[in-house]
């Protein structure tokens, strides 16, 4: 398992407003797409995102709605 994902020199956003404690409906769906994209590797990282994916999909609702 590649675990250089886990250790990207990523720093955050300074906020100008609180966090909020729950996804927007928008950062869900934006998360979904990313868990899709990493889904599609072949290796253990890519099983686990396919995973996150169907929970996250099966709590969210869709975008048409």
């Amino acid at each position: 398992m590649d675990n250089d994902l886990l250790y990207v020199d990523y720093a955050m956003p300074e906020l100008s407003e609180p966090r909020l404690a729950l996804f927007t409906l928008s950062e869900a769906h934006e998360l979904l797409h990313v868990l899709h994209h990493f889904g599609a590797a072949d290796h253990d990282w890519g099983a686990q995102a396919r995973r996150f994916a169907a929970e996250l999909a099966a709590r969210v609702p869709s975008q048409e709605e």
